[in-house]
């Protein structure tokens, strides 16, 4: 059974790659042992595989020994995965939707590690929740869509960067780029080439709960329309109440000019404008 292709496995089962779950089952070999060797390195004492599929990295996960969870959503893959589950005790399987799964719980196991192969759609939602997770993942391993991931690891100033930069570097810092793979690394390969990153989750710059709700919004006001000056973006902006006098003001206040605009500002700018609208603000 091991040497069957995703194809086949597949016509075994009889199921379909479920587009509307944005279903592509990796098949590079080589990857799978990038992704697992890059979710072990830190040494986690449990792991959690979301959307494990057929198994490619499930069974080389739970070689490991360690404790592994896996959510996937399509129980028509369950024959693959109690296969695996078979030979190795200390899997465990869950039919949910990860979007709704309680993250907190299988993070709070010891040092976690979560992985996985997880659909282009869900991609924003899915690592918000990840990596604002509390307790806090050790290492968080995705595959992502190439253009996402340059997206993730952007610099100011760039075209790519933006609000998704700053949630990654706000918990994570920037990624790191594992590998990049193409369309035929996948059945069935996507119309996209796709990316490997890893996220070491630390302390946020913001550790109060509401005050990071207000840095969230600087920076989805900042962003809304990219081509518009910061003053004229921040003032008026849905979310924060801050008219163009207080934006010119809190602007000033810590020394960003107000014609910039938002995609040329660092996170620790970012940071010290949140606190300078709160300031204008209270």
């Amino acid at each position: 059974m091991a040497s069957e292709s995703p194809r086949e496995q597949l016509r075994r089962l009889g199921i379909r790659a479920r587009k509307g779950l944005g279903q592509h089952f990796l098949v590079n070999e080589g990857a799978a042992d990038a992704i697992v060797a890059a979710a072990l390195e830190p040494e986690p004492e449990a792991l959690l595989e979301i959307g494990p599929g057929l198994g490619v990295l499930t069974g080389r996960l739970a070689a490991s020994g360690l404790p592994l969870v896996a959510i996937e959503k399509d129980e028509g893959v369950a024959p693959e995965l109690a296969h695996i589950a078979r030979d190795h005790p200390n899997l465990q399987v869950r039919y949910e939707d990860v979007l709704a799964a309680d993250l907190a719980e299988l993070a709070a196991r010891g040092r976690t590690v979560a992985v996985g192969n997880i659909p282009y759609q869900i991609t924003s939602p899915l690592l918000e929740k990840l990596l604002a997770c509390e307790p806090p993942f050790a290492a968080i391993v995705l595959m992502v869509q190439r253009e996402v991931g340059r997206r993730l690891a952007a610099e100011p100033g760039t075209r790519e960067y933006g609000a998704l930069t700053l949630l990654a570097q706000f918990y994570a810092g920037g990624p790191e780029i594992i590998a990049e793979l193409s369309p035929g690394s996948f059945h069935p390969p996507p119309r996209v080439h796709s990316a490997v990153l890893r996220f070491t989750p630390r302390t946020p710059p913001i550790e109060d709960a509401e005050r990071r709700e207000w840095f969230f919004a600087v920076v989805r006001a900042a962003f809304g329309q990219r081509r518009k000056q910061l003053v004229n973006a921040l003032g008026g902006a849905p979310g924060l109440a801050l008219d163009k006098p207080q934006a010119q003001a809190a602007l000033t206040s810590v020394r960003i000019a107000p014609e910039r605009r938002g995609e040329t500002l660092s996170l620790e700018e970012f940071v010290a404008l949140t606190e300078a609208v709160e300031e204008h603000l209270s």
